[in-house]
């Protein structure tokens, strides 16, 4: 069944990921190098496991370390022993269903700061009818997740395996569109305007700019008390942080009253 599962993913371009709880689990895993494996929080220190990890599992597989319910020292171990692998923390844990109220996104948000350069992700087992289990979901996701595991299930509500924490086809379906467009809303944390943020920024038609209060004359110098700040339909490059510096330079030209100081007005020093 493993088998013909796996295939199932594969001839769907999907990538692989498995779940290793033993050394017999990993010797069949790597036969069909999976882009991604998982170590169970569970068995996250096991010499014998993680060794068995190393030599088996090709380099370029992403290694997932399940977190939940470890101390901070058990999660940095097992960090260290990995470091050469392209490591994920997995946070949440199996005690079905998972309270909200256990989630605990402060700690979580500690930790990721603790391993600035890794990735993340949420294993979510917030109950199957819990109302809001998507929100939940979202919001866990939105704080710097890069990875989402959800179980699913094809009789939603019917117990059988893993089925409190289990959501529809339907469900998974919607929650992935929700999640594309938190990736959107993310960004790339650029600390740079972007297109948007500068139409915004004009000083002028957006942001107050330096008007003058009445007629300045060619060669001049510009005072406070020749200029007043509000917004106008005229566009200038001078900011008002710009202004305080070209305050007592001399005017290169006559500036009407109610018009912008720019530039091409000011003499440098």
């Amino acid at each position: 069944q493993w088998e013909e599962l796996i295939g199932i993913v594969r001839n769907n371009g999907k990538e692989l990921m498995l779940l290793l709880n033993d050394t017999k689990a990993i010797d069949f895993a790597s036969k069909f190098n999976p882009e991604m494996i998982e170590i169970h929080s569970v068995c996250l220190n096991v010499p014998r496991l993680q060794r068995a990890v190393i030599e088996n599992i090709d380099k370029k597989a992403k290694v997932v370390i399940g977190i939940g319910g470890c101390s901070l020292d058990e999660v940095k171990k097992a960090v260290q022993f990995f470091h050469e692998r392209e490591i994920v923390l997995m946070f949440g844990f199996q005690n079905y269903p998972t309270k909200y109220e256990n989630v605990n996104l402060g700690k979580i948000r500690k930790i990721q700061a603790l391993y600035p350069g890794k990735k993340f992700g949420y294993a979510d087992h917030t109950s199957w009818d819990e109302d809001n289990n998507e929100l939940i979901t979202l919001l866990v996701s939105a704080n710097g997740m890069d990875f989402i595991e959800k179980h699913v299930t094809t009789d939603y509500g019917k117990e059988r395996c893993d089925y409190s924490a289990a959501i529809s086809i339907e469900q998974l379906n919607m929650l992935y569109k929700k999640i594309k467009l938190l990736e959107n809303l993310y960004g790339d944390g650029s600390m740079l305007l972007n297109k948007a943020e500068e139409d915004y920024s004009k000083y002028g038609p957006m942001k107050m700019a330096a008007i003058a209060k009445h007629d300045l004359v060619k060669g001049s110098k510009l005072t406070m008390g020749d200029v007043h700040f509000c917004r106008t339909s005229q566009s200038t490059g001078i900011s008002q942080i710009d202004l305080l510096q070209v305050i007592g330079n001399k005017l290169v030209e006559d500036v009407k009253i109610n018009q912008v100081i720019d530039w091409n007005h000011i003499r440098e020093r």
